[in-house]
């Protein structure tokens, strides 16, 4: 056993090198940093919490509390909860979940890129030392969107029972492989995706139950599909079972809650008129179904689904060497592109599934900028328009664009796998073609893009300000002379309004042996005096009277006081010097 350990330590040691840090570098993020940087400090952790701790009030999920989630991740959510309170809490009450909970995603995440590079040693098997799967790994290490999902979203926990469903399908193991799908349907639905393929995959063992359609493309065994959905079904009924006797109006509430909503982020919203995130409509603890007036999608949903299962029909019944490792991940990657097109909703950490595909199926500079551009467009999307400029809806059209696009193209990229014939050279100039194309646009297009956010960032902290008032006021007067300041926060905010119009001067309350504060409040006024003929005073605290303050009172005892005012919590004056 101590020889056979060795013996995969030597032989993956580049492997476990990159495995080790990247263990640790995420659990680092998980304990020292908080997810939405400057911006603001969010993530659905806060939610999970708020979520388990109705715990406490009776409220159990699937009994009397309805959720958008399949039973096993509300059932991981509230035991990591119960254990973190077993810990007295810290000033930031929700250190110990965050780190349980985020530890747990964390073990799921390891497992996520052991998979990884376990499926890109089945496509690259003839590479020396590994370096196609260190590259494939190296790669998704590196993402940000992964790193960043960690810190604030659950879904590293049912991309494992994905991978894991994909691996054992092409280690031709299918039996495990629809176990794990039924696993990892319980806490999401997307590794439903994987039935089909599973289907194709499946070894024809008797000629009996073999069905054969030519001109479909078609040869299975009917016999061991038929045992291959049984496991599936039995492993959901298994699991979901206990949580439909809890309640069985809400064992569906996921399936029934997403058909209820309106379509969110996606060219769908677009074409709806909602430019919203994703919203829930409905408080948990409301039984009542379905909502009372709830908005009602008005596309074609019907005549949408048979378009898709139309196109997606044809794309499986083609000639395909189902077998083939790279052909059966590529399969995959193309399902989950057509499920993204097909879906009223897209959130934004949902890339982390098409990012696994692009780092094992495009390890290259054209897989790189594609994951980069799908990167930019997703922080921009979640970080920058819903909190920011949440009124510019050209700016969410513009990314829902970018990246339905890049998804086309990566369905393309992947649809290039699993039919080479289709690989012509032709094909190969196009597509190299295109990403330059592509990304000239974007470079260019950041321009006036970045030049309309400037202008509109200024105009809206500006009416949000809480100097708003006096910042327009001192902007619509003909004197534009020094302003002086007595703290930096009002500085903070006069300054990008009034630079280019008044010169800003700031007193100074510290003192030392060295340091007087009469002497420097008054050389700084004697300065401003032979500049400027006059000066503009904001106090932003009149109760409070500095040493620099009184100073600069005694100072201006004999210029004349040409305007008082009490404007925005404050006191602003308009002494002449001259």
């Amino acid at each position: 056993m101590i020889s056979k350990l060795r013996a995969i330590y030597h032989s993956h040691y580049n492997f476990i090198l990159l495995l080790s840090l990247f263990i640790t570098f995420r659990a680092f993020i998980l304990l020292a940093y908080r997810p939405g940087g400057h911006i603001l400090d969010f993530s659905d952790y806060y939610f999970y919490q708020e979520f388990a701790q109705m715990d406490r009030q009776g409220y159990v999920p699937y009994k009397t509390l309805w959720t958008t989630y399949p039973p096993l991740f509300p059932t991981l959510m509230i035991n990591m909860w119960r254990l973190s309170n077993l810990l007295p809490p810290w000033e930031f009450h929700h250190l110990w979940f965050r780190l349980m909970f985020g530890g747990t995603l964390l073990i799921f995440e390891t497992g996520n890129f052991i998979l990884i590079y376990l499926i890109s040693l089945k496509l690259y098997p003839s590479q020396k030392h590994h370096d196609a799967s260190l590259k494939v790994v190296g790669i998704y290490a590196c993402l940000f969107v992964p790193v960043y999902t960690l810190t604030g979203w659950f879904e590293s926990y049912p991309l494992f029972f994905y991978l894991l469903s994909l691996y054992l399908l092409i280690q031709r193991r299918p039996y495990l492989s629809a176990f794990f799908s039924g696993v990892g349907f319980m806490v999401k639905l997307i590794p439903l995706l994987l039935i089909p393929l599973g289907v194709r995959v499946m070894p024809i063992k008797s000629t009996w139950a073999r069905l054969k359609i030519k001109w479909l493309n078609l040869d299975i065994d009917l016999w061991e599909v038929a045992k291959y959905a049984t496991v599936f079904i039995i492993t959901v009924t298994a699991i979901g079972y206990p949580f439909y006797k809890l309640n069985p109006d809400l064992i569906l509430s996921p399936f029934r809650m997403t058909g209820f909503r309106l379509p969110w982020e996606t060219v769908w919203a677009l074409l709806e008129g909602n430019y919203d995130y994703g919203i829930i409509p409905l408080d948990m603890r409301n039984l009542t179904w379905p909502p009372p007036e709830m908005p009602q999608s008005t596309l074609p949903w019907l005549w949408i689904t048979v378009g898709f299962t139309f196109i997606y029909t044809f794309l499986y019944t083609r000639h395909i060497k189902w077998q083939q490792p790279h052909v059966m991940v590529a399969f995959a990657g193309l399902t989950y592109c057509m499920f993204l097109l097909y879906s009223k909703g897209y959130s934004p950490q949902w890339l982390i599934w098409l990012l696994v595909f692009s780092s094992i199926l495009l390890p290259n500079m054209r897989g790189v900028m594609y994951a980069i551009i799908l990167s930019t467009t997703n922080i921009i999307e979640s970080n920058i328009f819903f909190i920011i400029f949440p009124d510019e809806h050209w700016l969410l059209a513009t990314t829902i664009l970018i990246r339905t696009g890049l998804i086309i193209i990566l369905a393309l990229e992947f649809s290039l796998i699993i039919y080479p014939h289709l690989h012509t050279e032709t094909v190969i100039r196009f597509r190299r073609n295109a990403l330059i194309v592509i990304l000239t646009i974007l470079i260019v297009g950041v321009f006036p893009a970045t030049n309309r956010l400037y202008h509109t960032y200024v105009d809206s902290r500006l009416e949000q300000s809480p100097y708003h008032h006096s910042i327009t006021w001192l902007s619509e007067q003909p004197v534009k002379e020094a302003i002086l300041l007595n703290d930096h926060t009002t500085y903070n905010w006069y300054y990008p309004y009034l630079r280019n119009t008044h010169a800003f001067f700031m007193l100074d309350d510290y003192s030392d042996a060295n340091n007087n504060v009469t002497l420097k409040t008054e050389l700084l006024l004697t300065n401003i005096a032979q500049n400027h003929k006059a000066v503009w005073i904001f106090d932003s605290d009149p109760a409070i009277t500095t040493n620099a303050e009184s100073a600069m009172h005694v100072w201006l005892a004999n210029s004349q006081l040409a305007h008082q005012a009490d404007i925005d919590e404050g006191r602003l004056y308009l002494f002449i010097l001259q």
